[in-house]
């Protein structure tokens, strides 16, 4: 079974022709309101690809965002996602996307959610892996202790790097995950080949730098750290949790135990996949989907090897 602890939030997304001057203005052209964070838009994929999972979020809070998301987790068929029950205000994302698909959020209701979450709830769970968000805090951190006591594997998705103030004790036989908007820098395959080879000989961990439409950096024990061609799918329209679907394919394919380039392939492809509409949650691919894209894109995918 694979455990998702993390983010469920409410997510409001506004497509806008780009982002305003500081005092400017710009007309939203559509919006649209949907299932968000990291955990939840994860669990969402998996669910839809039928894997054996357990969605552990946050408190939703009460009133009426708080219904808002539980309808959108029963939509979703996710309304047996555990999640305490605090009266924290409902987190909410605000996100902008621009023509180019690329997204920029603001967060109400995120800064706490380290004390309306509970990680003894994954205290008792067996589970051969976990997959945590920073958003969550100390709390992932405990989670994340709690299921390797039990033998779980570790998924970290965009948490600090080794030698940082607040640097986790990752551990071979991990996987962390994040993007050039945090780390690295985005087309800069020397820069971003350093830094996840430096991170991975600290760590021993599989480590895994995602770069948008440009493709994604991995190096792990059995990977030299190299730079991977994308998966190309069109229209592009946004890449809010395209990282979040490409954490759910690589952790879906693991738990089956597939080959390492297999996982980065279906996860590409996934991630690929997602941006095809508005909102994290939209587009998320069938397996048929992915599964057509990888036959479809031979050439892309005969460099995975």
């Amino acid at each position: 079974m694979i455990l998702v602890f993390g983010t469920i939030c409410l997510d409001r997304i506004h497509r806008v022709p780009r982002l305003p001057k500081p005092g400017g203005y710009v007309e939203i052209s559509e919006s649209t309101t949907g299932l968000g964070g990291e955990a939840a838009n994860t669990a969402f994929a998996l669910q839809k690809w039928k894997a054996t999972f357990k969605l552990i979020g946050n408190s939703l809070g009460t009133g009426i965002t708080s219904e808002l998301i539980y309808s959108y987790l029963k939509n979703c068929h996710l309304q047996h996602a555990v999640t305490p029950k605090m009266a924290n205000p409902s987190p909410i994302c605000e996100i902008m996307v621009t023509p180019d698909g690329q997204r920029t959020m603001f967060g109400l209701g995120f800064a706490n959610l380290d004390h309306f979450s509970d990680p003894n709830l994954v205290k008792d769970l067996a589970a051969s892996w976990l997959t945590v968000d920073p958003n969550l805090g100390d709390s992932s951190i405990v989670a994340a202790k709690n299921a390797r006591d039990l033998g779980a594997k570790i998924y970290w998705m965009d948490f600090p790097v080794p030698k940082s103030k607040n640097a986790l004790p990752y551990q071979p036989g991990d996987v962390w995950q994040s993007s050039t908007d945090q780390f690295g820098e985005s087309q800069n395959v020397a820069k971003n080949i350093e830094f996840i080879s430096q991170f991975h000989e600290q760590t021993g961990a599989l480590v895994i730098l995602s770069d948008g439409k440009y493709g994604f950096y991995a190096c792990g024990a059995s990977l030299p750290a190299r730079h991977f061609q994308p998966f190309h799918v069109t229209p592009q329209i946004d890449s809010t949790g395209a990282g979040d679907c490409f954490r759910a394919g690589m952790i879906y394919s693991l738990d089956l135990n597939k080959s390492l380039s297999d996982c980065f392939a279906f996860a590409a492809a996934a991630g690929s996949l997602a941006c095809r509409g508005l909102g994290a949650t939209a587009t998320i691919p069938t397996l048929d989907e992915i599964h057509q894209l990888l036959a479809e894109q031979t050439k892309t995918l005969a460099t995975y090897d």
